[in-house]
């Protein structure tokens, strides 16, 4: 989708583990809204697990209007896919199942343009700074038709006019294509003539719905059709704002258009156009801990700091699985840091720990994180919960969690967690 009239040039595959995450049966969050798991491999090849909750979505199983607690209309203007955008439920409206967006050549007393098409977006009420999307839609191709599905910034000069700060296709298509476009612009990769070399075209399913979605973190953009990664932009290395101006929130936008610039000139034998929109879901991302319960065959990423003792990872005082943690000897430490948190929001850190021998003791703790370091003892000689609770900081989206043993003896811990409460 473009801001100039020129040519341009999920869920996510789910897994399961047995033993990937640990919740914290004493202080279980009381969530309402819906959480999925996915497993993802660290560069260190420990095992991350990440939940998601769903912070956004439309189900689009009413009839009428739309939810103008989320939605507004998107007016029509100069580029080539607003310029026959019409604020009407003729043209925009839920059918009971789905959000129904159409383009036609109905002539509207008042309004003497030769098409009228529809599209709404969640700017103002409702935008995100990375997370997944999730869009199941279909459509009907026709010559002239011009359907999307994209995001752009809340702030849309936060780095300059447009390419410059940014703009995500999640899903676009033209004409009778039988393959759909995602495609990324910025200051880099967009050209003069509003082409972009950060695109794939993918093949769909023409007769029926295909989920469409993206997962956006700091580093990356992935964008799936039908849970199979098809593309993926990289931030690069010491990246300035012309390659990477996703690090501010951007909102939704779902239209049809057509008629003018990538798609050309309308067939009116073929319209009406119209896009089916089932649901949009929009989910963000809780990191957890890599290598939670030592099931992994490395330490990694957690690191072991021994001035006076050691660290290792042993088969046998175990509390679930095959593996824990020891700390043996004098002064040790066990961190790991943890990136992606959201800044002014309260987590858990917490798991199992025990010691050796009464009057031994050891601690499970956080630091780093925007306040000061907060700590809990482990000194039962039989596996025991233990969990601080802790609130990042307003610029703060990363702790350091650890296991402490600051005495001699011999400590144990297994099923660590970190959750959001």
């Amino acid at each position: 989708m473009k801001i100039m009239n020129l040519l341009m040039g999920c869920s996510i595959l789910l897994f399961s583990c047995s033993k990937a995450i640990q919740s914290n049966p004493e202080l279980a969050a009381n969530k309402t809204t819906a959480k999925l798991e996915v497993v993802q491999t660290a560069a260190t090849s420990a095992t991350l697990t990440s939940s998601w909750d769903l912070i956004f979505s439309d189900e689009f199983n009413t009839t009428g209007g739309f939810d103008t607690a989320k939605w507004t209309y998107c007016p029509r203007w100069s580029p080539a896919w607003a310029k026959y955008l019409t604020a009407s439920t003729d043209y925009v409206a839920q059918n009971g199942t789905d959000l129904v967006l159409k383009m036609d050549n109905a002539v509207i007393p008042g309004d003497p343009v030769p098409y009228h098409s529809g599209g709404i977006q969640t700017s103002t009420k409702f935008n995100f700074l990375y997370g997944k999307v999730e869009v199941r839609a279909k459509f009907k191709q026709g010559q002239g038709s011009w359907p999307a599905i994209w995001m752009m910034p809340e702030v849309p000069v936060a780095y300059g006019d447009w390419p410059n700060s940014g703009e995500i296709d999640i899903m676009e298509q033209v004409n009778y294509e039988n393959s759909v476009h995602q495609t990324i612009h910025n200051g880099t990769v967009t050209n003069a003539s509003g082409g972009s070399s950060a695109t794939k075209a993918t093949a769909y399913n023409t007769a029926d719905y295909n989920i469409y979605g993206i997962i956006w973190n700091p580093e990356a953009i992935k964008f799936y059709v039908n849970n199979v990664l098809q593309y993926t932009y990289t931030r690069a290395t010491n990246a300035t704002s012309s390659q990477w101006p996703f690090d501010k929130p951007f909102y939704l936008i779902l239209n049809q258009s057509g008629g003018a610039g990538w798609p050309g000139a309308i067939n009116n034998a073929d319209l009406p156009f119209n896009m089916n929109v089932d649901y949009i879901r929009v989910y963000k991302e809780i990191p957890v801990l890599g290598n939670p319960d030592f099931e992994a065959a490395a330490l990694a990423p957690w690191a072991a700091w021994n001035p006076a003792g050691n660290t290792a990872i042993v088969t046998t005082n175990v509390r679930s699985g095959t593996k824990a943690i020891r700390q043996q000897g004098g002064e040790t430490s066990l961190e790991q840091v943890v990136t992606g948190l959201s800044p002014n929001t309260t987590y858990v850190f917490g798991g199992y720990g025990k010691v050796s021998a009464a009057g031994q003791t050891a601690m499970f703790g956080v630091k780093n994180y925007g306040g000061p370091a907060v700590n809990a003892a482990v000194d039962d000689t039989n596996y025991k919960n233990s969990a601080v609770t802790f609130t990042t900081g307003p610029n703060n989206s990363s702790v350091t969690v650890y296991m402490y043993k600051p005495i001699s003896g011999t400590a144990y811990g297994d099923d660590f967690y970190l959750n959001k409460l």
